[in-house]
């Protein structure tokens, strides 16, 4: 379960990464994905985290399971980006801003 836990808290901060990148870069969604996969494998490498020996799963190589834990944090990175992009889109389709903001100036249409 704490290996579950490792691995979404590892994707959100390659997705805050990613995010970083994205708003100072504007880089396509194809190439965002690209530099997700490659940031969570560098983060795995870098934790040195394997997520199948957590598990116990036996792989002929070492590092053919922290580069797929790697690959794996890159996709929960994207997903938790795509999924902050929902949430917010359904949080501007039921609050617009533009209304409460003529409630709040006590503003009137102009036509």
């Amino acid at each position: 379960m704490y290996t579950f836990a490792v691995i979404l808290l590892l994707g959100l901060a390659v997705m805050a990464v990613v995010m970083l990148f994205d708003r100072f870069l504007r880089i396509a969604d194809e190439i965002m994905m690209a530099v997700a996969i490659l940031l969570g494998i560098g983060t795995a490498w870098l934790a040195d985290f394997n997520m199948f020996a957590e598990w116990g799963f036996l792989l002929r190589e070492e590092w053919i399971g922290i580069t797929l834990t790697g690959v794996i944090l890159g996709g929960v990175a994207y997903l938790m980006h795509e999924l902050v992009g929902l949430i917010a889109g359904v949080h501007r389709r039921f609050v617009d801003e533009a209304v409460e903001f003529e409630k709040v100036h006590d503003l009137r249409r102009a036509a």
